[in-house]
């Protein structure tokens, strides 16, 4: 604009550090300069008049503004000046932050930033404008641990996106909108209106699942940062609420920890089903666990014996896991063989019962070892698990998350639960005083065989290797595994 007046005095602008708690979009981004050539709205007017003029300035390196050509003037005039300023230039008196902030392009445009200055001499000397973040950011740092091994999309969750904006004073509102998801990238950062949530906060998908973390009524603030470090691993695939211990300087350190009926963890897998990450016996999901015979609540072997390698140690010289050491049968001398099945006292052609919900689960290791709703799996579960192709899929690995212990990760492929996992360790068998077939998975059903010679000798279970999945029956003496599940 033209000079109408000697006396009137150019506008000279320079920004200092951009004022926050510290924050690829990168992670630091805007935290101590802005890039070059972003505009900034430069707004100017005499002191307490409100009858502003909006200039748009570039930044440059050093805390150097470059003014519009022709460059502005202050008001002519004695009285003193009021400048205000923003980032994004283009911020209005809604302001709302991007949904997709992976990119640095989206992620500064939601950075939104205002600086004032009130009652200042006209000066020919540069004016400082000191910039102060207006967004809570969110800085999130995610490392594939077990099972786990890759991290393909990180989102904020429950986010209500925009605030009004009283582009006279910098005052920011309450955050507004229908609450969406802001996508983000690992190891970046993202930012939010200030405001609390409650629920989900963070979805983070992997090769194996979507892990989701929750908070209690969390409230971010605007101008400070907030970091996030978390170690996914495989039994953190599913919904979990393990976000706590936030500190002062607004760092969480996060141990997921999965939904569990009374104690132990389980993953939905859809059909109603939640089946448990481990084994009876077990704490972790590579772990073989305990070995039960059929209907049978109480392994049979030795206490302070390891059952992950053979063992001879066997209670009052038994060899265990035989007919001898089958509390349901009468004939101690029964030999393999030479069974009958008129000396099964349980589950036999006189009681008429084919499952262990016919005695209310007394006999069932899952219910009795775990209580509360868990019990073992029953035959169509079992099959529907191994052999549903269209909403499962069945992948052997030798080598589960480093630990070298083989078996098959078990995928839903379909329906809500689409991505949840669960994996079933080749645990083997017992039989007599060994352990054999350790390279297969053998577990227990809850359904005894009701079909060919004398069946209630034996009892359904699932056979699977990395060749073939089958359901096979088997003697009830011989000790498997079991994998328990529920429907509440």
């Amino acid at each position: 604009m033209e000079n109408p007046a000697q006396s009137d005095v150019p506008v000279t602008l320079s920004y200092s550090t951009v004022a926050a708690t510290v924050t690829k979009a990168a992670q630091n981004l805007n935290e101590s300069t802005f890039d070059s050539n972003e505009n900034v709205t430069v707004r100017i007017s005499n002191t307490g008049a409100g009858a502003w003029t909006d200039y748009t300035f570039t930044t440059g390196s050093a805390g150097a503004m470059t003014a519009p050509d022709p460059g502005p003037y202050y008001p002519a005039g004695s009285q003193n000046i009021d400048i205000v300023a923003f980032y994004p230039a283009t911020a209005g008196t809604s302001f709302s932050v991007a949904t997709d902030q992976t990119a640095d392009a989206s992620y500064k445009a939601s950075d939104l930033m205002f600086a004032s200055v009130t009652n200042q001499a006209k000066t020919t000397e540069t004016v400082n404008l000191a910039f102060a973040h207006k967004m809570a950011k969110l800085c999130v740092n995610i490392t594939a641990g077990n099972g786990v091994t890759n991290i393909t999309g990180v989102s904020i969750l429950n986010v209500k996106p925009t605030v009004p904006l009283n582009q006279a004073t910098g005052e920011v509102g309450e955050a507004t909108g229908t609450a969406a998801s802001i996508a983000m990238s690992n190891e970046g950062a993202a930012l939010i209106p200030a405001q609390t949530i409650n629920g989900g906060l963070l979805s983070i998908v992997t090769d194996k699942g979507t892990a989701t973390y929750s908070v209690a009524d969390k409230a971010f603030e605007a101008g400070k940062l907030y970091t996030l470090n978390i170690t996914v691993n495989l039994r953190a695939v599913g919904t979990t609420t393990a976000i706590t211990g936030w500190t002062s300087e607004g760092t969480v350190t996060v141990v997921a920890e999965r939904p569990s009926i009374a104690g132990h963890e389980y993953v939905e897998m859809g059909d109603g089903l939640k089946w448990a990450v481990y084994n009876v016996g077990a704490s972790e999901p590579w772990e073989n666990g305990d070995y039960f015979q059929w209907g049978v609540t109480v392994p049979y072997y030795l206490a302070g014996y390891s059952q992950e390698s053979p063992c001879s140690h066997w209670i009052a010289g038994k060899t265990g896991y035989d007919w001898a050491s089958y509390p349901f049968n009468d004939d101690p001398t029964m030999a393999v063989g030479y069974e009958d099945a008129s000396h099964m006292t349980k589950y036999n052609s006189t009681d008429g019962k084919t499952s262990f919900a016919d005695y209310a689960y007394a006999d069932d290791p899952a219910r009795q070892r775990w209580g509360s709703t868990w019990r073992t799996p029953t035959y169509e579960e079992w099959k529907n698990l191994l052999n549903d192709d269209d909403n499962y899929s069945k992948v052997w690995t030798s080598d589960y998350s480093g630990t070298g212990k083989a078996g098959f990760i078990i995928t839903r492929t379909t329906g809500t639960y689409k991505d949840h996992s669960i994996f079933i360790p080749a645990a083997g068998l017992r039989l007599w005083g060994d352990l054999v077939s350790t390279s297969s998975c053998n577990y227990w059903t809850s359904s005894l065989y009701t079909s060919g010679y004398q069946p209630q000798l034996r009892g359904w279970y699932a056979n699977f290797t990395s060749e073939y999945k089958q359901m096979q029956d088997n003697m009830r003496y011989v000790g498997l595994s079991i994998r328990a599940v529920s429907t509440d």
